[in-house]
């Protein structure tokens, strides 16, 4: 084995240690490779979170070129490449700038390496967008500036928020301003931020006289005790419950006023306090229960009365059924202990005619004749008195009537009676009539009779009969063509006892057209005549219509 030279040994000594170097070297590298590595992932990384955010970042070089945008900023401006470097306020504007904007945050943040922002009114994706731009400085490892990063948010939805807002806000105190009523705002600390004109106009102060709370109340409630009872129930009822109370004040120039005041709670602990003018409305109030007090004074007084006045009606019930009682008794009286002498007057005299009449003179007959005549007008005249009378106290039976039919009878029964004189009737159509037959039947004997007999001076009695409907009642009429009687005395026909022509002419007691006018009223009704003397006359008479 060859032993090695001196220079052999050294270059094989070097070769080795070239050998480690090199193994060192391709450690080195190996890690450096992962380190890069690392470092390109954590760039992707970077790159990825940047293009994600909904935040627009730019990258401008100190000569205003656009280095980079990430995704966000490619979306609003999707015609910008940045492989040409196009310049900033160019690309960013449409249409494009000739130089840089004199506020720009980016110039001044290249130019002094300081934080800048600001907001603009950029041209964007076919609309107008609002940008708050936030340049920050990018340094090198001497801290020398080598380009800007912008942070770019789309804040147009907040600046068209904001314009509604100011404009609602434009609105709401415009509305307030001219409310019908006074309103006054007011922050957590009392101070009175805004006062409307009608506040001016109830009050008289505006908020130069009364800047906050601690001025409105020593103003307007000057007396210590009351402004102490105010504040408390205020605070309790007014600012806590919302509930609204009204309180007397003093206006600026004096005068008192019954205000009512209601708050309601706004954002930011302020408050919107209303109050209207109820001062009329209060006195109005107090005349009201004054009034009231003396309606039930009156009220009392008169339920006195009219319990004072039902013990008199009480009273009286008991002497009418006292009195009902005793007529009743008369009327037996009248109908036995009168009608009866009265009778036996009448048959005695008509005996004595017949069994010695041979023995007086004409003269004497002629006594005897009267005697009787009388006395059969006192027993036809007891007789009526007693069937007027009996129509106060009878009981109506109401039915159906055909009153075209009750008069053809009636009038036929008359014809029959007086065949020595020529009489006719004209009936026209009449409605039926729901009343008491028997009553309504004296009543047509009555009309009828009338009728007839009034009208035997002319050569024949002409009578006439008919009706009609009105709303809630029936109206009949009897018409005749004889004598007649003056319309001032009209009056005078329905009364008992009252006559209008000497019973030498016509006969009769007075009694007839007063029995109508009792059995009419009965029913609800009114009766009533006119006439022409000479001419005839028209009765007429109405009955209800009952439900």
């Amino acid at each position: 084995m060859r032993v090695l030279s001196d220079s052999e040994q050294i270059y094989l000594n070097r070769i080795d240690a070239l050998q480690e170097k090199i193994h060192e070297l391709e450690k080195r590298l190996e890690r450096f490779e992962r380190v890069e590595e690392a470092l390109r992932e954590s760039e992707e990384r970077y790159r990825s979170v940047i293009d994600n955010v909904e935040v627009g970042i730019a990258l401008i070089s100190p000569a205003m070129e656009i280095i980079s945008l990430n995704n966000q900023m490619r979306k609003w401006f999707p015609l910008i490449h940045v492989d040409t470097r196009p310049i900033c306020f160019t690309a960013f504007n449409d249409p494009p700038r000739d130089s840089v904007c004199p506020y720009c945050p980016t110039l001044k943040t290249l130019l002094d390496g300081k934080v800048h922002q600001s907001v603009t009114r950029t041209p964007s994706g076919g609309k107008i967008r609002h940008f708050k731009i936030i340049a920050s400085p990018l340094r090198d490892k001497k801290g020398e500036v080598v380009a800007a990063i912008e942070m770019v948010d789309d804040i147009t939805r907040r600046k068209h928020a904001e314009t509604l807002l100011r404009k609602e806000k434009r609105v709401f105190f415009s509305v307030l301003q001219k409310a019908p009523y006074g309103a006054v705002i007011i922050d957590k600390r009392g101070k009175y931020l805004f006062i409307n004109e009608e506040f001016t106009k109830i009050t008289g102060y505006d908020i130069a006289d009364v800047p906050d709370g601690v001025s409105w109340f020593l103003k307007a409630y000057p007396d210590p005790e009351s402004r102490k009872e105010v504040l408390k129930t205020w605070k309790e009822d007014i600012t806590e419950k919302g509930v609204s109370r009204v309180f007397s004040i003093e206006c600026r120039n004096g005068e008192k006023k019954d205000i009512e005041f209601r708050s309601t709670k706004l954002s930011d602990d302020r408050y919107l306090t209303m109050l209207s003018d109820v001062t009329e409305q209060k006195r109005a109030e107090m005349e009201l229960k004054q009034a009231r007090d003396e309606l039930e004074a009156r009220v009392a007084s008169r339920t006195a009365e009219l319990f004072k006045l039902n013990c008199d009606l009480q009273d009286n019930i008991a002497l009418l059924k006292s009195i009902n009682a005793e007529l009743k008794a008369f009327s037996y009286s009248i109908s036995h202990d009168l009608k009866t002498p009265t009778i036996a007057v009448e048959g005695f005299s008509q005996i004595l005619l017949e069994r010695y009449g041979h023995r007086l003179d004409k003269k004497g007959k002629n006594f005897v004749r009267m005697i009787r005549e009388s006395a059969g007008q006192m027993r036809e005249l007891i007789d009526n008195l007693l069937a007027y009378s009996a129509l106060g106290r009878k009981k109506l039976k109401l039915s159906m009537i055909d009153m075209e039919g009750m008069v053809i009878e009636i009038f036929n029964q008359f014809k029959a009676a007086y065949r020595g004189h020529p009489m006719s009737i004209s009936i026209k159509p009449a409605p039926p009539a729901n009343a008491d037959k028997t009553m309504i039947r004296q009543v047509m004997l009555n009309l009828l009779g009338n009728a007839i007999k009034y009208s035997r001076v002319k050569e024949q009695s002409d009578v006439k009969f008919g009706g009609w409907s009105e709303p809630g009642r029936v109206v009949y009429y009897v018409q005749d063509n004889g004598v007649g009687f003056p319309m001032e005395q009209s009056k005078r026909l329905f009364e008992v006892f009252e006559r209008l022509h000497p019973p030498e002419e016509f006969e009769g007691a007075g009694i007839g057209l007063a029995t109508v006018k009792r059995i009419v009223r009965r029913h609800g009704g009114e009766v009533w005549a006119q006439s022409t003397i000479n001419e005839g006359s028209t009765f007429y008479f109405s009955i209800p219509i009952l439900s």
